[in-house]
């Protein structure tokens, strides 16, 4: 993950709701900061979660890009999404290929987390990568 270090600009940023910025995100919020400060990509007017939640995340981001449903077709700067009890209610963006992505959890200040382990894989719902990143 070294090569990647842009990732620990976003790191331990704590959680709030709604929140998009180094004072505070929820999960949203860090990938639209990363987007914008790392690849100048605004995803403020055209956000996953302004729709509302759970499904209606993923037909919006779907709107900005390919739909990626293996893990292993995933590189940095993919939107990855996640099923928590069953419905769509997770997102984080990727670092790298290797299956590491940055995102933030209720309560609990940004991270950067393996894909490849039990608890993520088995959530995995699909990526997004944007038409710009094609």
């Amino acid at each position: 993950m070294s090569e990647h270090m842009w990732s620990n600009d976003y790191l331990n940023i704590p959680w709030k709701w709604g929140g998009d910025t180094k004072e505070g995100c929820d999960c949203l919020g860090v990938v639209k900061l990363a987007f914008k400060n790392q690849r100048k990509i605004d995803l403020k007017e055209n956000s996953p979660n302004k729709i509302g939640d759970n499904y209606d995340m993923i037909h919006k981001a779907v709107e900005l890009g390919a739909q990626i449903d293996n893990i292993k077709d995933l590189k940095e700067f993919d939107m990855v999404f996640f099923t928590i009890r069953g419905e769509v209610a997770h997102m984080g963006i990727m670092v790298n290929k290797f299956g590491y992505f940055l995102h933030q959890l209720e309560k609990k200040p940004s991270r950067v987390s393996n894909l490849n382990g039990d608890y993520w894989a088995k959530r995995f719902f699909c990526g997004i990568r944007l038409r710009e990143l094609e």
